[in-house]
């Protein structure tokens, strides 16, 4: 069963806004995992002529998702008002000068951005082709609640393709007894998206080892991938002793190689959303078709 996470969402949400402006830190697996969630779309051949990116940071996945479907319009939507932000600055079109603006009038951004809920979207029923969600489903205070809005803005036909961290993230740093959030395991989403109405859902994960020099920059990283907003997380910065003992107890990580090193596990799903779509109220829909003539009576 999905179980929340144990996150306080509004730290969440605080939390990322204030990490807009230096979100390129976290490129160092955010943008691994794009390129590896888009070589799975591969074998999906769609054209989809609506994208909805959920959870969409500062937009680098806009970006490649603009170069991968040109014709596509694309919406990006996040909970994170510095993040929205930031994510409208870097879609933006670049400058030109007064004479191209004059004749072409305004050039449009690559996509546009908007502040919302995953859970919540302010979209109308089955209006998306592809809905891409990248690192994001992790971070969710209710994800059942998610998928079941992403299931009612997708079109009969249209996909799903997400990618989050997997149970076995930073187990090192749990063993620890380092306050880690929890992770979901890519069975219990696979079975949720079954019973939410996806099809054919596809689920696999990979696991990366990450290393560092120093337990500073490590610290650095995982802030920059969204810090620590647990529910019981110590109010306020913890002193100089602590932090002192959280970088000796991080040496622990050490290997013969030198470098501090932590795993992740990335995991990978993409669904289709069937051509008769379960109602939102659970009901099924009865459709009556006239009878076919043949069989016996056509033999005549």
């Amino acid at each position: 069963m999905l179980e929340p996470p144990n996150l306080d969402p509004t730290a969440v949400r605080r939390q990322f806004s204030q990490r807009a402006g230096s979100a390129a830190r976290a490129d160092f697996l955010l943008a691994e995992v794009e390129s590896r969630l888009l070589e799975r779309l591969d074998p999906v051949r769609i054209e989809p002529a609506t994208v909805l990116d959920v959870g969409c940071g500062a937009g680098r996945s806009l970006v490649a998702l603009a170069r991968r479907f040109p014709s596509a319009s694309l919406l990006g939507v996040d909970a994170s008002a510095g993040m929205a932000s930031a994510a409208r600055a870097a879609l933006a079109p670049p400058p030109r000068g007064w004479l191209a603006r004059l004749l072409d009038g305004p050039p449009a951004a690559l996509a546009q951005v908007a502040i919302a809920d995953a859970a919540a979207l302010p979209l109308a029923d089955a209006t998306i082709d592809l809905l891409w969600s990248s690192m994001a489903l992790h971070w969710f205070d209710a994800p059942a609640q998610a998928l079941a809005e992403w299931h009612r803005v997708l079109k009969p036909g249209g996909v799903l393709a997400v990618s989050f961290l997997g149970v076995d993230t930073l187990a090192e740093l749990r063993a620890l007894g380092a306050g880690v959030m929890s992770f979901h395991d890519l069975h219990d989403v696979g079975d949720l998206l079954l019973s939410t109405g996806f099809a054919d859902p596809v689920m696999d994960s990979e696991r990366l080892t990450l290393s560092w020099s120093t337990p500073q920059s490590m610290l650095a990283d995982l802030r920059a991938l969204g810090g620590n907003a647990l529910r019981g997380r110590r109010p306020g910065l913890c002193g100089r002793g602590a932090h002192a003992g959280w970088l000796h107890a991080l040496e622990a990580l050490r290997r013969p190689d030198g470098r501090l090193h932590a795993s992740v596990e990335l995991v990978f799903g993409h669904a289709w959303c069937p051509q008769r779509k379960r109602r939102a109220d659970g009901l099924a829909t009865v459709e009556f078709l006239p009878r076919r003539r043949g069989g016996a009576e056509g033999a005549r």
